[in-house]
């Protein structure tokens, strides 16, 4: 009885061993699901960049008012009637 016992028990630990830490066991289950977590984190950034772009784009496509945006920060344009002051820093002379 003692004999079956052992054998038993150290089929258990062997079992418990490939359980917990083989290729496969729960090490690898704990290190998937942060892998998961992780790019569900990158996922989730990304979708956000890709909704902020997709409004941009809606309203360039039907909008005028980041149109004329752009149009005054990249081109330097102004409308008629306005008058446009551009402040120069003064460099020291060295």
């Amino acid at each position: 009885m003692k004999m079956i016992l052992s054998i038993l028990f150290v089929l258990f630990g062997l079992l418990q061993y490939e359980f917990w830490f083989s290729d496969g066991g729960m090490r690898t289950v704990w290190k998937m699901q942060h892998e998961i977590n992780q790019q569900k984190k990158i996922n989730a950034e990304l979708d956000h960049r890709n909704q902020l772009l997709i409004a941009e784009i809606d309203e360039l496509q039907n909008g005028t008012t980041a149109i004329e945006s752009h149009a005054r920060s990249d081109l330097g344009m102004v409308k008629k009637g306005e008058v446009f002051y551009r402040i120069v820093q003064k460099q020291d002379k060295k």
